[in-house]
């Protein structure tokens, strides 16, 4: 088994909860805006964070799960947005 990354194509915007702890972000949960709370992906881990940069903005990238899915949550710093990425296991 293989595990792909497939980006959501979505123009719906997504919101995060985050908190700051020891000087570091960390999410907590996220959700598309304009849904009920109900449906909210509370995250149980976050496994690994990286940055890069894309042109001119800093990019902090979470790789999470919520003890089923995993997914990935990008920060874009220069304008403040986020990108939700849903990783998808497939066979080889």
């Amino acid at each position: 088994m293989a595990t792909v990354v497939k980006r959501i194509e979505t123009s719906t915007r997504i919101r995060v909860a985050l908190v700051i702890e020891s000087g570091k972000i960390k999410p907590v949960w996220f959700e598309e805006s304009g849904k009920p709370a109900n449906e909210r992906v509370f995250i149980k881990e976050v496994s690994y964070v990286w940055t890069h940069m894309e042109g001119a903005a800093k990019i902090i990238s979470f790789a999470v799960w919520d003890g089923s899915n995993s997914y990935q949550l990008a920060l874009n710093t220069r304008n403040f947005t986020w990108r939700l990425d849903v990783a998808e296991t497939s066979p080889c």
